[in-house]
């Protein structure tokens, strides 16, 4: 976006730009990136666990913009479906938390993408879907076995980033959503 007039961006500064993940360390970024960018409009996603004093401390120093906060959890359609109510553009973080295992990754990427991705679908409002993933999701810290854990994380982590690069780009072209992964 940096030097480019506003009338060449794909969407108005007015219109909803939904980011989840937003309280993580690119979505954090991210939304006060949006909001110095002029961006006014902006549905964070959170888990329930979150802490969003970060985020509501962003939000205060931009007077005039409206950033809404909403909880919820991305393995629920319903969820999904309320989140992506009205979005123009979706900058989808999100990563999972907790057991470190293939199963676990898989859901909270693969199956959280496909939430999404299907409840745009039904909105028919999107003009972007931006997915962002990272290997590192899964990294082992503190690992005291001379880094074998890490190495096998490392593999896991790539099955699973795979994984939901394969389910994004599937969905999103062969329903012609317009996304970028």
């Amino acid at each position: 976006m940096g030097d480019r007039e506003p009338s060449t961006y794909i969407i108005g500064r007015r219109d909803l730009i939904l980011v989840t993940g937003a309280t993580g360390f690119i979505g954090s970024k991210l939304v006060e990136n949006l909001l110095d960018r002029g961006f006014s409009n902006l549905r964070c996603f959170l888990r329930p666990s979150s802490n969003s004093k970060r985020l509501e401390a962003v939000a205060r120093r931009h007077h005039g913009a409206h950033v809404e906060v909403v909880t919820g959890n991305l393995l629920s359609r319903d969820d999904c479906q309320a989140a992506t109510k009205d979005a123009r553009v979706i900058f989808h973080l999100a990563a999972g938390t907790g057991e470190k295992s293939f199963p676990d990754a898989f859901m909270n990427s693969v199956v959280t993408t496909r939430n999404l991705l299907e409840s745009c679908l039904r909105r028919q409002s999107l003009r972007r879907f931006v997915n962002i993933s990272s290997f590192a999701v899964l990294a082992t810290r503190g690992s005291r076995d001379g880094g074998s854990s890490m190495r096998r994380a490392r593999s896991r982590s790539i099955q699973s980033s795979g994984a939901k690069l394969i389910a994004s780009r599937r969905l999103g072209k062969s329903r012609s959503l317009p996304s970028t992964v």
